[in-house]
């Protein structure tokens, strides 16, 4: 699931990828949509040609499915262990775990983005957004509810524990369990990405500019931090949440690329300055710190930050190409990214 859970929080206890040693490699499209990890080690991924992966952790293929449409945001994996997927043509595809198809069905919009990252609540209900409609579907295919925020996505769906699901629209909109809205934002701040929801309910979110807002479960803002007044995301970065409440975002700033550790009380605590547009971040068991970045032209490495902000290690793909999905930390300490033209698995 796209950072890690419903949560979107970004982290696990497992431990990742210690050095940037490259075991496989495997050449496709990818574009935004990250990978999924199953409990046996079976990594699930999308890819622009619209093929559906799954993958062993030896990188030989499991078993490959042909959608109808690009598939650029991240599968999800239901608690009974089937995969979910949605492709750019709109269709929400389940597959059962040896690839045979469970159901599917249209939600009537198509959009090729990353924004339709599917998630998974409590209670097995599957949530995704496309354009400006959130879909909330049974495990058996049929529709619980729709809403329509009335603006474009903006980043893909988080789900609270109490079934809560927070949309990002340029706004923020909450909505009850039952599908009704239970407050939005009052101002147009252009928030984007996934929501990260704390344990304690707290809300953080980012926004096309270098900035994270901090909102309390009710809808009272808690603070801002914005590191530059410049600058534009082509898809902003959902912070990350580590077991200790510190709070991980990537920005653009005037200086370029950036990874920001705040307190919960939006306070820094420090600076790592990489790349230039970063994206998602994954945060392993040690604190590590796992993202790609753009450098220059095309190409840019997956980077490593240790726990206090220092480089760890980073990785140029040898295709040359820039990382531009989220990673994902598997068993055995893997790391799992890919960019335009490559997945990597990085790892012992």
């Amino acid at each position: 699931m796209f950072m890690n859970g419903p949560l979107r929080r970004g982290r696990t206890p497992l431990l990742g990828a210690q050095s940037p040693t490259l075991r496989w490699r495997i050449s496709s499209e990818f574009n935004y949509g990250g990978p999924a990890i199953g409990r046996d080690g079976t990594v699930y991924m999308g890819t622009l040609e619209g093929k559906t992966l799954a993958l062993r952790p030896d990188g030989t293929t499991k078993w490959s499915r042909q959608l109808p449409g690009a598939v650029e945001s991240t599968p999800a994996i239901l608690h009974d262990g089937r995969i979910a997927v949605v492709d750019s043509a709109g269709i929400l595809h389940v597959f059962n775990p040896d690839g045979s198809r469970s159901w599917r069905v249209w939600s009537g919009a198509t959009c090729s983005c990353p924004e339709t990252s599917p998630a998974v609540g409590r209670d097995g209900t599957i949530y995704f957004g496309i354009e400006e409609t959130v879909f909330a579907f049974r495990p058996n295919g049929s529709i619980r509810w729709t809403y329509d925020v009335g603006q474009q996505l903006t980043g893909t769906v988080a789900v609270g524990t109490d079934g809560s699901v927070y949309v990002p629209s340029g706004y923020l909109v909450a909505i009850n369990p039952d599908g009704t809205v239970k407050w939005q934002t009052p101002d147009y701040l252009g928030l984007g990405g996934a929501p990260s929801i704390a344990g304690d309910g707290t809300i953080y979110v980012s926004s096309f500019k270098p900035s994270v807002y901090a909102y309390q479960p009710d809808g009272t803002l808690l603070w801002t931090y914005t590191a530059d007044d410049c600058c534009s995301a082509d898809v902003p970065v959902s912070p990350a949440i580590g077991f200790d409440r510190t709070i991980y975002a990537g920005m653009t700033t005037a200086e370029g690329g950036m990874v920001v550790a705040l307190s919960s009380n939006g306070t820094v605590k420090w600076e790592a300055h990489h790349g230039t547009f970063p994206g998602a971040l994954a945060l392993g068991g040690d604190g590590t710190i796992y993202f790609g970045a753009y450098t220059d032209g095309l190409t840019g490495p997956l980077f490593a930050l240790n726990a206090d902000g220092t480089l760890k290690w980073e990785y140029d793909d040898e295709g040359g190409a820039y990382i531009r999905t989220p990673p994902a930390i598997g068993l055995g300490q893997r790391v799992y990214a890919a960019s335009l033209i490559g997945l990597l698995s990085i790892g012992p």
